[in-house]
């Protein structure tokens, strides 16, 4: 009896995590720009960049976000490589029909975004002269030949705490490049928050300089240079998509 009873228990603890984990991995949020789907806020794009926001639902608890971009604004194609095939998105089809058909809900636009990406892409990192949280001073020939990754958080940041332990992965795959953080908190601040989630890049704290330098108010932000010093990718907000075109662009760079 004792066996039985055992065995229903497996079976059913079985079958509860397959439950479980189908639900997790259930996506119902989209975001859909030119009428391809994103599991997330595609690379290269904010909300700043939108002329307007729609929502779509299609009633069965799925919801897509199309942006439509702003003029002069466009989706590089290699970012179209990372949209998701129509038949992986959930309510497709139903959501699919509320855009081509205009009846999304139009949104407010608000954005307190002063950074102008566009601006940057494609130009030498300027010079710089800031002082790491040990006191070694770091200038544009540190990043001689070599690519630069620079972040910017503070510690009242949510997506820039989440997306820490991500980032921290590539100083291990990618030792050839430099990694910067910069904030405005002190060091007293940010020093458990860095140990906790180990944020090993080499922090700039209680500083303005790049803020100012890239005109930066929304976070986080991570800009990145190839070998040359040029600025190749500057990523306003952060989502699992955007970091995975980050990283294979940093892979590209540091071959």
């Amino acid at each position: 009896m004792k066996q039985k009873s055992l065995l229903l228990f497996l079976i059913l603890m079985t079958v509860g995590a397959g439950l479980v984990s189908a639900q997790t991995v259930q996506k119902t949020t989209w975001y859909v720009v030119g009428g391809l789907f994103f599991e997330s806020m595609p690379p290269t794009l904010d909300y700043g960049k939108a002329a307007r926001i729609y929502i779509h639902k299609d009633g069965a608890g799925h919801k897509a976000i199309e942006l439509q971009l702003r003029a002069g604004v466009t989706l590089p194609a290699d970012v179209k490589a990372y949209a998701t095939p129509s038949d992986s998105v959930a309510g497709y089809e139903a959501l699919q029909m509320s855009i081509r058909g205009g009846e999304g809900e139009r949104t407010p636009m608000a954005s307190l975004s002063t950074l102008k990406s566009e601006e940057w892409i494609g130009k030498p990192f300027p010079e710089f002269c800031v002082k790491d949280t040990t006191g070694r001073e770091w200038t544009r020939a540190d990043i001689e030949g070599r690519p630069l990754v620079l972040n910017f958080w503070y510690t009242g940041c949510g997506p820039c705490l989440r997306e820490m332990p991500v980032l921290a992965t590539w100083t291990v795959k990618y030792p050839q490049a430099l990694y910067l953080a910069t904030t405005f908190d002190p060091l007293r601040s940010i020093s458990r928050i860095v140990q906790k989630r180990g944020f090993t890049f080499v922090h700039v704290a209680d500083e303005l300089f790049f803020f100012k330098l890239f005109n930066v108010s929304g976070m986080p932000v991570t800009i990145l240079t190839d070998r040359k010093g040029i600025i190749r990718c500057v990523e306003e907000g952060t989502s699992p998509v955007k970091l995975r075109y980050l990283e294979d662009k940093l892979a590209e760079f540091c071959r």
